[in-house]
């Protein structure tokens, strides 16, 4: 009789073990088919997104390639090529920027400014020049390095489809970021740039003419400095990438491994370690390879575009100080209002930019970091030896994102730029105070010798 359980209570066991791995096994399928859901409905959404970006910018200039979408492993994708159309459509484009001056210097003259001094005369005609001379520059540099860009851009699809080919790291949840951060960075943009309009015609009366000399090139810059935003963003997230795969290849994580680096516990790794480790590596070298490209790329005309915001601040901040230095500060609230939108349409896109620099840089640090502590815990000739060389190849690696040469993009640069035109526009308002009063003791002394000849 005890055998007769024992055999039933062990069938009974049988059966509800195979229940549950069956369970266990249709949970882990719905599991897998829910997280690839996500997944298509994430790539479409960000396709879609890119897609609308590459359009628009395609009209301002910013994108003379020409792309064509293809299907890579049942998935939509781009694939980007040199296009002698685009370059001729940012030569009619600069054409007519250089034929606008005819119209905008003149405006510019014969402004009817609030506060009008030859000191703001000559900054607005500077700016728009600047202006002009800005969005040909940068028009012209998009048609000369336009197959650098197209080599950005293709490397860029061939890191996503190698990462997502060889590991699994395509985390919806980072997706998910890049797409709402893409959506509320542009939305917002847009939101400036119909305040500003609204600000502009409601409070000076200007109209498409007179937004030639100083809106269109700051809706150039803007969004010159948030393509490349968006390009850093995408970066960023493949650095990102590979420092979670570095990580997953031995299962720890980076606080618990650098307490096994400080207690010496040793890890042994196997040869197919070894070899996404090499793989990893090589994905890193190429994402170092197209932020150098990047930065080469985009830092003439940044150059440019940030010699502008320059010029636009301090032109901007010297009417805010103007309107708040008059005695009857009620009469000038809207003016005040509208060169404060327009100091915020300045800083909005410069910030995202040092901001997502800064950012990057921290990520590329955290690798060195990763693979150091993964240098001193790990066992074998082998592996060291390729830890060794990753960790030279990021000690020589230095990648700096600069305009031209001149500053560094991180947030220092945004700090600088603040204080530089801070510093600027007190020397402008003491300049300006120091000539409003020579004026007025040449008139008090026209006035005392015309009253002295009137007495003799």
């Amino acid at each position: 009789m005890s055998s007769i359980k024992n055999s039933t209570s062990m069938d009974v066991n049988e059966i509800s073990n195979s229940y549950r791995n069956k369970e266990n096994s249709i949970a882990e399928k719905n599991s897998e088919q829910k997280v690839n859901k996500i997944k298509s409905e994430l790539h479409q959404d960000l396709f879609w997104t890119f897609r609308i970006l590459i359009v628009f910018f395609k009209l301002i200039g910013l994108a003379t390639f020409a792309h064509q979408i293809v299907i890579y492993e049942k998935r939509m994708s781009y694939t980007f090529q040199y296009s002698k159309l685009g370059i001729v459509y940012n030569i009619v484009l600069s054409s007519l920027m250089i034929a606008s001056n005819y119209m905008s210097i003149p405006l510019r003259l014969n402004w009817n400014y609030k506060i009008k001094t030859n000191l703001s005369v000559c900054i607005a005609v500077l700016q728009t020049v600047l202006g002009a001379l800005m969005i040909c520059v940068t028009l012209i540099s998009y048609c000369i390095n336009q197959k650098s860009l197209v080599r950005i851009a293709n490397r860029l699809i061939t890191i996503e489809h190698e990462i997502d080919r060889l590991y699994d790291l395509y985390y919806p949840l980072q997706r998910q970021r890049i797409f709402y951060t893409i959506i509320i960075v542009c939305i917002l943009k847009i939101c400036l740039l119909i305040l500003l309009l609204f600000t502009e015609i409601f409070t000076i009366h200007t109209g498409p003419v007179s937004w030639l000399t100083d809106v269109l090139p700051t809706f150039h810059v803007g969004w010159l400095l948030i393509q490349y935003f968006l390009l850093v963003t995408v970066i960023q997230t493949y650095f990102a990438d590979v420092n979670r795969a570095i990580q997953s290849l031995i299962r720890i994580n980076i606080s618990d491994l650098q307490l096994q680096s400080l207690y010496r516990t040793r890890i042994i790794v196997n040869n197919s370690t070894i070899h996404q480790l090499l793989q990893l590596r090589d994905v890193h070298c190429h994402l170092c390879k197209i932020s150098e490209d990047a930065s080469s790329f985009y830092s003439l005309p940044l150059l440019f575009g940030i010699v502008f915001f320059f010029l636009t601040l301090i032109y901007n901040g010297y009417y805010f100080l103007s309107f708040l230095l008059t005695d009857d500060i009620l009469n000038y609230s809207y003016n005040i209002i509208d060169v404060i939108v327009w100091i915020i349409f300045l800083i909005y896109p410069i910030s995202l930019l040092t901001s997502r620099i800064t950012r990057i840089l921290i990520e590329m640090k955290k690798t060195g970091n990763i693979v150091h502590d993964l240098l001193n815990c790990a066992i074998g000739k082998e592996i060291k030896a390729e830890l060794k060389k990753f960790s030279l190849q990021l000690l020589h690696r230095k990648i700096q994102f600069t305009a031209n040469g001149y500053f560094m993009l991180d947030n220092t640069f945004l700090h600088s730029l603040i204080g530089t035109v801070v510093t600027y526009l007190v020397i402008l308002m003491q300049f300006q105070m120091g000539s409003s009063h020579s004026s007025i003791r040449q008139q008090c002394n026209y006035t005392e010798r015309d009253l002295k000849q009137e007495v003799e």
